[in-house]
């Protein structure tokens, strides 16, 4: 989906903008959240629509999309589709009801919030080690460089363990195949005789996913508590390497996509909005200990987070009918796909202001009529949620201060249209980008910069600009 975002450097923040669509209007409106944030007023609480030779259920009102989004017994969820087994496996996304549950509570206690509240200092030094290998020379595919980003966050501050630069590398790179393989999978699951796109890039992405895991084990370093991810997912499974090899698996697909997504976006709003990474770089430099950031300590950094959320977060969730129901007085049959569109609600103009302009502000501690981050439904809801949620809401925030300064960002080419990938979470696709190192602070006596005080126009205020 080929998505008109331009945008002048050092101009003031844009709307996104609907642009320009290279797909069929069914592929529209299962993608785009401003068209299917117009539809909101005109359609009932569940509008059917037909995607080729089916009909799939769109479910609009807030509380019934939460209600059908927490059913089990009602609705089955995506990840456990046999179609998709080649990918999940029977790792924790792959399991159901009870099996899922107990998995989910083998890990809890590896994203316990005392153990997350040290998480910061060693992703920001995980993150300055991944940026000191970007080239500054050269655009750089910014898909790709965030995946690399992501999985490397994912592999040493959450699953203690190292992989090689090259296994790393080979694993960014095959994010955007394995993404795009699952959801074309599971999307023609209905109709088995069409060929899905890419099988054979995704068998290799696979094997070199399984390469991945491995490295993860053997490279393992438990805490000495024993409560770190992969210590309690062995202590559950002893003597059963292969079950804990596949929830590892589970875990790094869907660890990566959504962060690698987050911090995409978070660079194209960063070249679209240059006077955010000013802001940012202030407010990391301010921190009580500037090389132990935490994500408490970066209220605008957090907030940065949920607005590309916001704007740019998985547009819809997937389930499916166990049997036949009755929602919002629509009868739904059995086996039939049902929708929940996260990214129309994000775009609600009831609940947001200027819901299609870029505005971090919106979620800073002093705004007028903060919305609650919770309503974002960023890691999913009901018995779906992620189990790791804590654990990226602590990460993306200080890798994103970490990234903002270190490296300064600037489109390749500016004006140039993005792309929509089509995938599980969508990333930009065709986002090039200068990454060039930033200029050492020297020690000064700033004042600790006023986050509210950085205008929607792009000016900083005299009173955070200066000392």
């Amino acid at each position: 989906m080929s998505v008109d975002r331009t945008a002048c450097p050092g101009q003031p923040s844009v709307p996104p903008g609907a642009g320009v669509l290279a797909h069929s209007r069914a592929l529209r409106f299962w993608l785009d959240p401003a068209n299917l944030a117009a539809r909101l007023e005109q359609a009932g609480p569940v509008f059917p629509t037909r995607t080729g030779p089916a009909t799939a259920f769109q479910v609009n009102d807030p509380v019934l999309l939460r209600k059908v989004g927490s059913d089990e017994d009602t609705f089955r969820f995506w990840g456990p589709d046999p179609s998709l087994r080649d990918f999940t496996e029977n790792g924790v996304v792959g399991l159901e009801g009870a099996a899922h549950r107990e998995r989910r509570a083998v890990m809890r206690p590896a994203f316990a919030a005392s153990r997350l509240t040290g998480l910061g200092p060693s992703v920001q030094a995980r993150t300055r080690r991944l940026l000191a290998d970007l080239p500054a020379d050269r655009p750089l595919d910014m898909q790709v460089e965030m995946s690399r980003l992501a999985c490397g966050l994912l592999v040493t501050c959450v699953l203690n363990s190292e992989l090689t630069p090259d296994t790393l590398s080979k694993i960014a790179a095959a994010r955007s195949t394995l993404s795009g393989g699952m959801f074309w999978r599971y999307a023609l699951a209905p109709w088995p005789w069409v060929p899905v796109p890419r099988r054979r890039a995704c068998r290799r992405a696979l094997a070199e996913l399984d390469e991945a895991v491995r490295q993860v084990r053997a490279g393992h370093r438990p805490d000495p508590d024993g409560q770190d991810l992969v210590s309690v997912l062995e202590a559950a499974a002893p003597g059963n390497p292969h079950a804990v090899e596949r929830d590892i698996r589970a875990l790094l697909i869907a660890g990566m996509e959504t962060s690698a997504s987050t911090l995409a976006w978070a660079c194209y709003e960063l070249g679209r909005n240059p006077h955010y990474q000013q802001a940012l770089q202030d407010e990391a430099h301010a921190a009580p200990e500037t090389s132990r950031l935490q994500a408490h300590q970066l209220p605008l950094a957090t907030a940065f987070i949920h607005e590309v959320t916001r704007l740019h977060g998985i547009p819809f969730l997937v389930r499916r009918t166990r049997r036949q129901t009755c929602q919002g007085g629509v009868r739904i049959p059995a086996g039939a796909v049902v929708t929940l569109p996260l990214g129309a609600l994000r775009r609600d103009r009831n609940r947001y202001r200027d819901p299609d302009v870029f505005d971090p502000q919106r979620w800073l501690p002093h705004a007028e009529s903060q919305p609650a981050p919770t309503a974002l439904l960023a890691y999913g809801l009901g018995p779906r949620y992620c189990p790791a949620a804590a654990a990226a809401a602590a990460m993306l925030p200080v890798a994103l201060a970490t990234l903002a300064s270190s490296r300064t960002l600037r489109p390749a080419r500016p004006g140039r249209k993005i792309g929509v990938s089509l995938e599980l979470t969508p990333t930009p696709k065709g986002l090039t980008m200068y990454a060039t190192p930033c200029k050492p602070r020297i020690a000064d006596t700033r004042p600790t910069p006023d986050t509210k005080n950085v205008s929607r126009s792009g000016d900083t205020s005299t009173e955070s600009a200066h000392a």
